[in-house]
């Protein structure tokens, strides 16, 4: 029992600091608040490429993104931050409820997808929910995770995931095709 508080204690010191994307500035003023509210610091980044600026200037400890963003959406926005530090949690809040939207983020590294409106205290929870699971992953996870599948789609696109998605299928962000995960590199 005294080593669960501990772990929770020490999953709750890793979230100061929220980067937060969203480009309606009504819903980022409203979630800056309540997470301010909250303990948390938040700096909001209107599009990727504010987003992409805050987290090179300075790592979030978390991320919380829409999908629906002008120019880089945040499927693409997720996959960049991943392949920079995939130690970042990364939590979707979006307006899209599709299972497809939702399958593609968590193939791209998302740690957790809520569809808007949530409800104040569930996003409490999530992002508490994600912080403890991101850090027992990485302090109590032993080993690191195996590496990562690499493999291309024949239009080109390289695709690195997970070793968790042997044998499934999933469908090519560029031209669409169906493509089945590699059981062996």
């Amino acid at each position: 029992m005294p080593f669960s508080h501990l772990e929770s204690v020490s999953a709750g010191a890793l979230a100061h600091h929220i980067l937060l994307v969203e480009d309606d500035s009504a819903a980022a003023d409203s979630l800056k608040a309540l997470l301010e509210q909250h303990g948390y610091r938040v700096q909001v980044a209107k599009d990727g490429g504010q987003a992409h600026s805050a987290f090179r200037m300075r790592r979030p400890d978390f991320v919380i993104t829409e999908l629906i963003l002008p120019g880089e959406n945040g499927f693409e926005l997720i996959d960049r931050m991943k392949r920079s530090d995939e130690s970042v949690p990364i939590l979707v809040l979006s307006a899209i409820s599709l299972e497809d939207s939702r399958a593609l983020s968590e193939r791209l590294g998302a740690d957790g997808y809520l569809t808007k409106p949530a409800a104040p205290d569930n996003l409490l929870a999530e992002i508490r929910d994600i912080v403890q699971r991101v850090w027992e992953r990485t302090h109590l996870g032993g080993p690191k995770e195996e590496k990562r599948i690499r493999f291309n789609c024949r239009c080109g696109k390289k695709f690195k995931v997970s070793p968790v998605h042997r044998g499934r299928t999933l469908t090519c962000t560029d031209c669409g095709a169906p493509l089945i995960v590699p059981r062996h590199e």
